[in-house]
């Protein structure tokens, strides 16, 4: 199995109640030589597409409770942070320990890169429940 594949099916799970509901989501897929080697595309991993807002996200996983920051992430950061600039909701979606979903806003991850610091504890950040807070809006 794929590294990350539970992780993803759970965030298609996310996408499908949201075309559910009349809305879209679609994961992104850059183009990539068999091992696996970024050549070019979408340089995060999915879009959600809702009434009041348009979410930009890449989802990763730690084994640990802490996301060290590799050099493909700061390239991340550098997109993500262009659809932030642009109005959308962009962040890192990062599953910790294999259970514990958090939001990492684009923003947050630039301030600790201008500090110096590569990696960031899943400690006091936001969890991500898309679907409630998309139930939430339409009631």
């Amino acid at each position: 199995m794929q590294k990350g594949r539970n992780f993803e099916k759970q965030i298609e799970k996310v996408i499908e109640y949201i075309e559910k509901i009349g809305f879209h989501g679609h994961k992104n897929y850059p183009k990539r030589l068999q091992d696996g080697t970024y050549l070019e595309g979408e340089s995060f991993d999915y879009e959600i597409f809702l009434p009041n807002r348009h979410d930009c996200f890449d989802a990763k996983q730690c084994k640990t409770d802490t996301w060290h920051i590799l050099k493909k992430d700061i390239k991340q950061t550098n997109e993500l942070k262009k659809c932030k600039n642009a109005g959308c909701k962009a962040y890192f979606l990062i599953c910790f320990e294999n259970k514990f979903v958090k939001m990492i806003d684009v923003d947050l991850v630039i301030g600790y890169l201008k500090e110096n610091r590569k990696s960031i504890k899943m400690y006091g950040l936001p969890e991500w429940d898309l679907i409630e807070e998309v139930a939430n809006e339409k009631n």
